[in-house]
Order: C-alpha cells, then sequence, then structure tokens
C-alpha cells in the first residue's frame, strides 16, 4: 500500500440507495482509482446507520486503489447522492455529520443519477431497484416523481414487488384468492410452511427483504401465473404514466436504470422504450460532477 502522502486531492463519489451504497474514488483528472461497497444508506430511513456505511464505503474504495485512508482521509472531497436526501430531516442530520473528509457534498441520489445519465444536460431518468422514482433534469432544475418510500409509494420496485407478492399468497392461504403460484413459490423462497411462518418471517422485514423475491414474480408472470400477471400489469401500468410525467411531452433523452431495469424494460410503452439512451455516466461520476459544479451543503 502506499503510504506517501502528497498534497493531490481526490474526489469520492457516492451512489446511496435502499439496498446498498457504492463509492468510486476519482482522481483530480476524475479517472476512477478504486471502488467500495457497503450496506443500505437511504439517509431518511436509516439515519446514523447510513453515514456508517458511507464511511465504510470511501475507506474501502480509498484501500482498494491502493492508498491508505488515515494518510488522505483529509484530502478528500466526498459527494453523495442519498436516496431520501431531499427531506428535511435528512439534510439536519447529514449536516451535523461530524465526517472526517476535506469537505462532503450530498444531494438526492435522483440528482446525480441524472447528472451521471446526462453529462450534466437535459434528460430524464426512471430508476426501479429497491425503491422507484422518476425524474427530469432541465436546465439544472431537478423535478422528482414518486420515490415516497416503502411505507407511502415506491410502486413497481422491487420491494413492492415483493410485499404485494407476499400479501396475494396470505389471501390464498386463508382461500380468499387464487394466488396458488405465488403462495408455493413464497413460501419456498422463504422455507416456510405456514402462513403463520411468512408473517413472523416478513412481519417486520425491511425493503431490501421484500426486493430479493421480485425477480421471482417476473419468472412467475412468463409461465402465466394469473397472480403475477397481474402485479406486473400493474406495475407496468404505473411505470409508463411515471415516466411520461418526467418527459412532458419533450425530447428529452431517458435513461432506464435499476436492479430491475431489464426486466421491466419489455413492459414499456413502445413510444417510450424508443427514447431509451443508454448512461453516458454512473451516478458516482454525477456525485463528483455535482460538488465541482455547485456545493449548496457543503458540510
Amino acid at each position: 500500500m502506499n503510504k506517501r502522502k502528497d498534497n493531490q486531492r481526490y474526489w469520492v463519489g457516492i451512489d446511496g440507495g435502499g439496498t446498498k451504497s457504492h463509492a468510486v474514488l476519482f482522481d483530480v483528472h476524475c479517472q476512477p482509482l478504486g471502488q467500495g461497497l457497503s450496506g443500505p444508506a437511504n439517509i431518511a430511513r436509516h439515519g446514523e446507520q447510513a453515514l456508517t456505511e458511507i464511511l465504510c464505503a470511501v475507506e474501502q474504495a480509498v484501500v482498494n486503489s491502493g492508498l491508505s485512508f488515515d494518510i488522505v482521509k483529509g484530502q478528500l472531497s466526498v459527494s453523495a447522492g442519498l436516496a431520501g436526501a431531499y427531506l428535511g430531516s435528512s439534510v439536519a442530520l447529514l449536516k451535523r455529520w461530524q465526517h472526517p473528509f476535506a469537505d462532503f457534498t450530498f444531494t438526492s441520489d435522483l440528482h446525480t443519477a441524472l447528472l451521471g445519465a446526462h453529462g450534466g444536460n437535459n434528460g430524464a431518468v426512471l430508476i426501479t431497484g429497491t425503491g422507484s422514482c422518476a425524474a427530469s433534469l432541465v436546465n439544472g432544475q431537478v423535478s422528482q416523481f414518486g420515490g415516497f418510500g416503502f411505507q407511502l409509494g415506491d410502486q413497481a420496485s422491487g420491494a413492492w414487488l415483493g410485499q404485494q407478492a407476499a400479501r396475494l399468497a396470505l389471501l390464498h392461504a386463508d382461500g380468499l384468492g387464487s394466488g396458488e403460484g405465488l403462495w408455493r413459490a413464497v413460501k419456498d423462497f422463504y422455507g416456510c410452511s405456514t402462513s403463520a411462518q411468512l408473517v413472523d418471517m416478513l412481519n417486520g422485514a425491511a425493503p431490501g427483504e421484500f426486493a430479493r423475491f421480485a425477480p421471482q414474480v417476473f419468472h412467475l408472470a412468463s409461465q402465466a401465473d394469473d397472480g403475477a400477471q397481474q402485479l406486473i400489469q400493474q406495475g407496468a401500468d404505473y411505470l409508463n404514466a411515471l415516466v411520461k410525467r418526467a418527459l412532458a411531452d419533450t425530447a428529452m433523452p431517458l435513461v432506464f436504470n435499476g436492479g430491475l431495469a431489464a426486466l421491466w424494460q419489455p413492459y414499456l410503452d413502445p413510444e417510450i422504450k424508443a427514447r431509451i439512451r443508454p448512461a453516458q455516466y454512473s451516478p458516482e461520476w454525477g456525485a463528483v460532477y455535482f460538488s465541482r459544479q455547485s456545493q449548496p451543503c457543503l458540510v
């Protein structure tokens, strides 16, 4: 490991979501040097624990680049795009954080995803992972649609799909629904044989736990399972309406990201699929771009 200390400045971009945090260390020319991965950093949901995960991801990125974190931490300009960072309580927590870096900026994960996806230019994103949301960037202004969290929204997300599948499965177990395929799949996935066991396992489950089951819903839908097809149709209807709201009848390009993007894309309307372009850069690059362009939340 390189123990040499110099005056070089390093930049770290973080993409912090509901399941994981990913950090990339960049040099002054925005060339990646190392990466780090840690747990969830939805700041609204995980609070202080999210701060710990951010720090862990940064440390890993530095170490994986061959540098010593203790030596260079004072030379790090860290910028994070975090789920839930647009809420007042999250902003207050992040501003109070006694971080060890040279400076720390933050914004929403949607903002950094937009900046990275379109290289700082106008465009829209649709994201479906543990959560779901859409947003547009027009002349530097971000407009968010959806993304209200597991309790109040996030339709068509992995967490939503998994939770809805479990609900339909339990209805079938009570003889109140036709979700036999979902019941078999859910109980086998979680190793349960009774509805009581399933409730005991999932009653306090985090969004990420429900999201683990989401790919199974797509598989069941492809096998003509009625319950799964119903859920996929509901989710597709929501995503199509959501992204149309974000595009607002403009000619903006669309980037579709997230762990479930490839599974959802076949269900999007043809005119929406025709607008999809590959991302120019990563959300981590977008976080660094945000920090370099303006630092309204420098702490």
